[in-house]
């Protein structure tokens, strides 16, 4: 077989080379013109126009005055050139015009016939349209129409070949069109006109991505439009009459474009009109005696000063009513102090504190110092607490354990960050109860200066099953070979004893199949398939057995009671539960036999070790004990907070600002955002105090 492929190949390899000698022009000058002819007309007839082209170019050359050969020629040449023609006015019709240029040529070439030159119109008409085109992009570009220029520049992309200098035209119009854009953008900010301002910049920066103008732009339209709605919301006030939100709001246009003239107009016409209303003669001139007329004189004049600093009549005007101020401030303070059980002593360092700031004589010695200094005292002693920490194992825990989760609820309600608030266990502060007998009979507000916090460990175990359970299942494995008869070979004697029988019983003619459908040939062939099929089949033998699985469980469980109660009266602040389970399983195969037929291997159980599943549920409880606690805390330290709302409610106005007060300054700042917005409005609608410009603690003053 390969030889004889090797023979063909050589053979093909042979025709190819004759052929090609056929075709040389040297070998085919040689020939005769006549059969130069016929080589050409067969060349014709088999579509190789090219070839014959060639043929009947030497024949010509070989035989110029033959007219046969001419007119042949003349055939074969305008048969080329027209369907090279069709093939270029395609290309043309497709816009693919280098391919129609190249194959216009080529149609020329052979003859200028009709189609030719209908292509090459046809060519030059798309030249010209795509000319006209360019001129038309570049008149845009020259016009400003840049967008416009760029769709029309696009759609000349496909033809670089046309136009040499296109990559370089579109980069030209890329940044001609960024620049424009930047351009764009400043003129809408100039104008105020944000959101087109924003969409100019963006522009450019699509076009030139990470151009730094125009990201210092966009942020220059973001803080231009802060401004401008600051300002908007500033003239909407201003024609409200409500002067300081707009003095407010165009304060903060000013902060951002202080050179805007529009913002320095309106703050002029703010502080004019706003001045007019505050000059008036009873609201500068209080009644000394009066002290809600004196805090809103204080407030104008603070205005005052800050809108027209070399204000007529300024400096009078608020020494009298600092005056005013500081003696009725020092009396409220001792009307407070007076009241008993010290439920009012918040209030009175809140007036002392403001006292002090209205001194009007602070230079001088203060009468009221040692006053100061012990409602100072009285304040802190009121707001201090302490919370005891006890932790008792109920459970098999190890002593370590518990020690543990002492120091974590001590650590967390210290983490509360409360200057206020001292932590101790209850074995410390039994050793030594130093608790100040003014605070045995100091109930009247309903709060304990301690509180106890109790963690019971009430089941600390790790168990685990399984291992001495198993299951009993069946399964099969091989346990030898055993010889069994061939059903196959049984079948095969069956047949052939039919088949005999039946041809020994009936009478028929040589050759010819019986009623039965058989011959002697077939009882032949039958026989001879019992000669060849064995009698017995080897197999494997298989047993059955049982095999052990056993289902293993590991669990750790830890359980804790957390409380929190008031420690003198007992009462129930607050309480909570840890519940901790860790479990794991895991499944083991024992007692597999080899060979066992369903796949089966012994397969031991990988599971956690009960020490490592103990280690989770104690890091997993205590992470637990740390938010119970920080929860059941707040019972305790936001009850100020809770006592202050319910005499809100309730219209008791000074024990609402007592308990605010006693909040405010246990947290000192941080809170909840709506918490101290609510407490600051509170005090300043019921006593006309600031708490934000009240001042830190102070001891004394």
């Amino acid at each position: 077989m390969r030889v004889s492929g090797l023979r063909l190949w050589a053979v093909g390899i042979l025709a190819a080379a004759s052929m090609l000698a056929s075709d040389n022009p040297a070998e085919l000058k040689k020939s005769n013109p006549k059969e130069l002819m016929k080589q050409a007309e067969a060349d014709e007839q088999n579509d190789h126009w090219d070839a014959a082209l060639t043929k009947l170019k030497i024949a010509a050359a070989l035989k110029p005055k033959d007219k046969n050969i001419a007119e042949a020629l003349s055939q074969a040449q305008q048969h080329l050139s027209e369907a090279t023609a069709a093939k270029a006015m395609s290309s043309c019709n497709e816009l693919k015009l280098d391919s129609c240029e190249q194959l216009v040529k080529m149609a020329l070439s052979y003859m200028r016939s009709p189609r030719a030159v209908e292509a090459d119109g046809q060519l030059a008409a798309h030249k010209a349209q795509l000319q006209t085109r360019w001129d038309q992009v570049q008149k845009m570009i020259g016009g400003g129409q840049l967008d416009e220029a760029n769709v029309q520049l696009d759609t000349l992309s496909q033809f670089p070949y046309l136009f040499p200098t296109l990559s370089a035209e579109k980069e030209r119009l890329r940044k001609l069109r960024t620049g424009a854009a930047l351009d764009l953008g400043i003129m809408n900010l100039a104008k105020q006109q944000f959101d087109a301002a924003q969409q100019a910049f963006s522009a450019a920066l699509r076009l030139d991505p990470g151009n730094a103008e125009a990201i210092s732009e966009i942020a220059a339209v973001k803080k231009g439009k802060q401004a401008f709605a600051s300002y908007q919301q500033a003239k909407i006030d201003f024609n409200a009459k409500k002067y300081e939100v707009a003095y407010a709001s165009n304060q903060k246009a000013l902060g951002l474009f202080p050179e805007r003239q529009e913002y320095q107009y309106l703050d002029k016409q703010i502080s004019s009109e706003w001045l007019k209303i505050l000059e008036d003669a009873q609201g500068l001139n209080p009644n000394p005696e009066n002290l809600k007329e004196n805090q809103m004189a204080w407030e104008s004049l603070g205005w005052i000063r800050r809108l027209d600093p070399a204000y007529q009549g300024l400096a009078d005007a608020t020494r009298k009513v600092k005056a005013s101020l500081y003696s009725n401030y020092v009396q409220r303070a001792g009307v407070y102090q007076a009241l008993p059980n010290n439920s009012g002593i918040g209030v009175a360092y809140l007036y002392h504190m403001n006292a002090q700031i209205m001194n009007p004589e602070p230079r001088a010695e203060n009468p009221f110092a040692a006053t100061f200094r012990e409602v100072s005292s009285l304040f802190a002693r009121k707001r201090a607490m302490q919370v005891l920490v006890n932790v008792e194992n109920l459970s098999t825990a190890a002593p370590g354990f518990s020690d543990v989760v002492a120091r974590r609820v001590k650590a967390t309600i210290e983490g509360q960050g409360l200057p206020d608030l001292k932590v101790l266990s209850l074995d410390e502060y039994q050793k030594n109860q130093t608790e100040d007998p003014l605070f045995q009979d100091n109930r009247a507000d309903g709060k304990s200066p301690i509180a106890l916090f109790t963690v019971n460990v009430v089941n600390y175990e790790s168990d685990s099953v399984g291992n001495d359970m198993p299951e009993e299942k069946p399964s099969k494995f091989i346990s030898g070979q055993e010889t069994v008869p061939n059903p196959d070979y049984q079948k095969a004697v069956a047949d052939y004893q039919k088949a005999a029988d039946s041809v020994a019983r009936e009478k028929h003619k040589p050759g010819k199949p019986n009623k039965e459908g058989y011959t002697e040939t077939t009882v032949v062939i039958l026989q001879e398939k019992v000669k060849q099929t064995p009698a017995t089949l080897t197999r494997d033998k298989l047993a059955d057995y049982t095999y052990q699985e056993y289902h293993l469980s590991a669990t750790a469980t830890i359980n804790m009671n957390l409380e929190i109660r008031d420690m003198l009266e007992k009462q129930l602040l607050g309480s909570d539960k840890v519940e901790m389970i860790r479990q794991d399983k895991a499944t083991e195969i024992a007692g597999v036999r080899d060979k066992d037929v369903n796949g089966l291997i012994n397969r031991p159980g990988r599971m956690k070790s009960q020490e490592q599943l103990v280690r989770e549920a104690e890091r997993d409880g205590l992470k637990a004990l740390d938010e119970k606690v920080q929860a059941l805390l707040a019972r305790y330290t936001q009850r100020y907070y809770n006592e202050g709302e319910k005499a809100l409610r309730e219209g008791r106005r000074d024990d609402a600002l007592e308990n605010f007060v006693c909040y405010w300054y246990t947290f000192r700042g941080p809170m909840d955002e709506i918490r101290s917005q609510h407490i600051r409005e509170t005090v300043k609608e019921y006593a006309g105090f600031d708490l934000n410009a009240a001042g830190p603690l102070s001891a004394s003053p």
